[in-house]
């Protein structure tokens, strides 16, 4: 192990890296189709005018959950290493975190979700009381925020292996021993 080793050390490191570096198109095919679902659910005028609000709710909710998907879990999906470079995380520690962009995409997708789910549903009833619009608005945006965080939980295989090949190389020295040490900064 030395500060110029950027390709994968083993054959382990290989599969995870070859694993990592092709886009996960099952998963964004998967992703698409329940996209196209929800629409679908929500587009139904028999959903849309429903006596039970519980079933009208569910479609903000479905295309809510959909689009927060299809935000976090397609940048989850796309490549993640390269055969000719494999990153590793300095001694001092990771430098580059992932929560900031996984709160933006987020974010995005709590943002975006009422827009989408508003752009399928077309003109609302007009028997549709005021609070249940704003009640919907708030349900497509709740939803897509956590459907953003889903992909985290079901991850695709190149946000996967790209994980356990960070696992692999974090702070082990060239013997194989985990190293402890601590920086000071003036």
């Amino acid at each position: 192990m030395a500060p110029g080793d950027i390709y994968p050390r083993d054959s382990r490191e290989r599969e995870l890296c070859a694993q990592a570096s092709r886009p996960d198109w099952l998963y964004v095919a998967g992703l698409a189709a329940l996209n196209a679902g929800a629409f679908e659910w929500t587009s139904v005028d028999s959903v849309k005018g429903s006596g039970v609000p519980i079933v009208r709710y569910s479609g903000p909710i479905a295309v809510g959950l959909a689009w927060g998907g299809m935000i976090g879990g397609g940048w989850l999906a796309l490549p993640k290493c390269s055969m000719d470079w494999v990153g590793e995380p300095p001694m001092e520690g990771d430098a580059r975190a992932t929560w900031p962009l996984a709160l933006s995409l987020t974010l995005l997708a709590g943002a975006t979700a009422p827009v989408v789910n508003g752009v399928f549903v077309g003109s609302e009833p007009l028997r549709w009381s005021t609070e249940e619009r704003a009640g919907h608005v708030v349900a497509a945006a709740l939803a897509g925020v956590a459907g953003a965080l889903v992909p985290y939980l079901l991850p695709p295989r190149t946000w996967s292996a790209a994980r356990e090949l960070q696992r692999i190389r974090i702070a082990v020295d060239p013997e194989g021993r985990l190293v402890v040490g601590y920086a000071i900064r003036f």
